[in-house]
């Protein structure tokens, strides 16, 4: 019978190495760089290890067996109506409607994420990219780093550094990945949340009243109807949260980065101050030898 994990404080049955899977027991991914337990085969979940989810084009992991969570697997469903994900945590509802363990920053009702941590991923839960000077979450895929530092799965595509996107995808969205647009004929990526892409409605929206143009940047307009750079003769979008363009936004940091040139110094003329102190030198002699000639001798 197989004894306690050996680390201290855990309580767990052992594997090999006399350790928990937690704490190193057990056999390991064999994909490069990751330290995850195998499942069943020579491979963690995320790289392809144990049951995969049996619908179809999906190659998420299983969670009873037989199903991914977002396509029914697990032990519960949902009690939304007409949700068919499954519940998280005993609470009844998938994380999309509520389930499962939230953060715990004041104020904000996203999910917690796991890794031992009580936030979402916006509020420092998760696991963090280990690159210098960088705060944001560590992506999926065994990799310690966040897209933007090469973590998460990449685009396959020959000369191509993108990440993947979609569940079980292996390419960017410029390359096929993620969802399509649903419009026939129609090849593009599906913006957001919707199934078209921006040139067939997809995406945001300009909210001004009557227009149905695609929404630019961060902002809730369209171009022609956002807000503009308030700088004189600057005619672009104005970025969000600020009253200028990203052109003169940057323009002006730089600006603000350049050392003050230092005030300009009177020019000295040194020969003159010499010509002037070799003068002064010569009158005193001068004027000593004088005194000295004029003084009366004595009797």
């Amino acid at each position: 019978m197989a004894g306690k994990c050996q680390h201290e404080g855990c309580n767990k049955r052992a594997h090999a190495a006399g350790y928990c899977v937690a704490h190193g027991g057990g056999r390991r991914c064999l994909h490069e760089a990751c330290e995850k337990p195998a499942r069943g085969t020579d491979y963690c979940r995320e790289h392809g290890g144990g049951k995969r989810c049996q619908h179809e084009g999906c190659t998420t992991a299983a969670q009873d067996g037989k199903h991914c969570y977002a396509h029914g697997g697990g032990r519960y469903l949902c009690h939304q109506k007409d949700c068919f994900k499954a519940a998280r945590d005993g609470t009844g509802f998938c994380i999309s409607h509520g389930g499962g363990k939230r953060c715990q920053h004041e104020g904000c009702s996203k999910a917690a994420v796991g890794g031992g941590t009580q936030h979402c991923l916006s509020h420092g839960g998760g696991k963090r990219c280990r690159h210098e000077g960088c705060s944001k979450a560590a992506v999926g895929g065994g990799t310690p780093h966040c897209k933007a530092h090469g973590g998460g799965k990449r685009c396959q595509e020959p000369g191509c550094i993108r990440s993947a996107v979609g569940s079980g995808m292996h390419h960017c969205q410029a390359h096929g990945g993620g969802r399509r647009c649903q419009k026939e004929g129609c090849a593009k990526g599906a913006e957001g949340t919707t199934n078209f892409c921006i040139g067939h409605g997809g995406g945001r929206r300009c909210q001004h009243e009557g227009c149905s143009k695609s929404a630019e940047g961060g902002s809730a307009h369209c171009r022609p109807h956002g807000r503009r750079c308030k700088t004189e003769g600057c005619r672009r979008p104005a970025q969000p949260q600020t009253a200028y363009c990203k052109t003169c936004v940057v323009g002006a940091k730089a600006e603000a980065k350049q050392p003050k040139p230092e005030e300009e110094k009177e020019e000295v003329d040194f020969a003159a101050i010499l010509c002037g102190l070799a003068g002064a030198q010569q009158k005193s002699s001068s004027a000593a030898a004088g005194a000295k000639r004029s003084k009366p001798k004595k009797e």
